[in-house]
C-alpha cells in the first residue's frame, strides 16, 4: 500500500459530527489539525487573519467535511474573537472542541525589543487563547464535556538566549492550561498543553534565520506528526500532549544538574 493510499487517521470516531474551532488555521500546524479533524468527520471552523490562504483551505475543508469552513478573524483582538466564537455557536452548534494554536513572535532583537513587542505578543499568544477558552467554558460546562487544546512552545519551558517576549508567552499559557485543568477535568472538560518540539514553519524557520541554532534531528517533527499525536491523546486525562521524548529528559536534566544545564544553555 501506497502512502498516498493511506486512509487518515479516524482517532476511533471521536471526532466524528463533532464542532471543532481551530486558531492559526491558515498554515502550518493549524492548517495540517483542520485538514486531519475533517478527514476524521468533524465539521472544522478556522480561524486566522490571512484571507487568501483561509480561501485556499476552506476548498480542502470542505472537499473532506463540506460543513466546514473558515472565517477571517484576528485573535489579538479579543472582542472581535468572542464575537466569532459566539456566531460559530449560534449557526454551527456548541463548540466541543478548541485548540488554541494561533502564535506570533516578534522577531526583533533584545536590544530593539520594546514593551509594546512584549505585549502583542502575549496578546496573541496568551490573552487569545485566554479569552477563546472562557468564551467557550460554559456551554462546555454544561454539557459536562469538551476539549481544549492549547499549544504551547518547548521554549516555554526550556527557554533558549534571546529577548524572552515568545518563551515567556508560552510559559504563561502552559501554566493557565495547568491550573485550570485540574478544576476543568473533574466537570468533564479535559484541557491539554502541548510541546511540539521544533517543526520547520514559518516559525520556526524565521527563528532560525534569526540566529536559533539547528536544534537536534531528533527533536525536529513535522507538522503532520505534531498533529497526528494531538488528535490522537486529545480528550485523554493527560494533561500534557509532548511530542519529544528528548526534550522530556532534557527537562529531568535540569533539574537534577542545574549549574550543567545552564552552563551548556547559555551558548544555544
Amino acid at each position: 500500500m501506497t502512502r498516498a493510499s493511506r486512509r487518515p487517521p479516524l482517532y476511533d470516531g471521536r471526532y466524528r459530527n463533532r464542532l471543532a474551532v481551530v486558531t492559526g488555521a491558515s498554515a502550518g500546524l493549524g492548517a495540517q489539525l483542520c485538514l486531519d479533524l475533517a478527514g476524521a468527520g468533524a465539521t472544522v471552523v478556522g480561524l486566522s487573519r490571512n484571507a487568501e490562504r483561509l480561501d485556499a483551505l476552506a476548498v480542502s475543508l470542505r472537499a473532506a467535511s463540506p460543513t466546514s469552513r473558515t472565517v477571517v478573524c484576528d485573535v489579538a483582538d479579543t472582542v472581535a474573537l468572542r464575537a466569532t466564537l459566539a456566531g460559530i455557536s449560534e449557526n454551527e452548534g456548541p463548540i466541543e472542541l478548541l485548540v488554541n494554536n494561533a502564535a506570533q513572535d516578534p522577531g526583533v532583537r533584545l536590544a530593539d525589543i520594546t514593551e509594546d513587542d512584549f505585549r502583542h505578543t502575549f496578546d496573541v499568544n496568551f490573552f487569545a487563547p485566554v479569552a477563546a477558552t472562557l468564551a467557550v467554558l460554559p456551554g462546555m460546562l454544561s454539557r459536562g464535556r469538551g476539549i481544549i487544546v492549547n499549544v504551547s512552545s518547548d521554549g516555554g519551558r526550556l527557554p533558549s538566549p534571546g529577548p524572552g517576549a515568545y518563551p515567556s508567552s508560552k510559559a504563561a499559557l502552559s501554566a493557565f492550561s495547568e491550573s485550570t485543568s485540574f478544576r476543568l477535568g473533574a466537570k468533564g472538560v479535559r484541557v491539554h498543553v502541548v510541546y511540539p518540539a521544533f517543526m520547520p514553519t514559518a516559525l520556526g524557520v524565521g527563528a532560525l534565520q534569526r540566529g536559533l541554532r539547528q536544534p537536534p534531528r531528533l527533536t525536529i517533527r513535522s507538522v503532520e506528526t505534531v498533529s497526528h499525536a494531538i488528535l490522537a491523546r486529545a480528550g485523554e486525562p493527560a494533561l500534557e500532549i509532548s511530542v519529544s521524548r528528548l526534550i522530556d529528559v532534557a527537562m529531568v536534566f535540569r533539574h537534577l544538574l542545574p549549574r550543567a544545564y545552564f552552563w551548556g544553555r547559555k551558548g544555544w
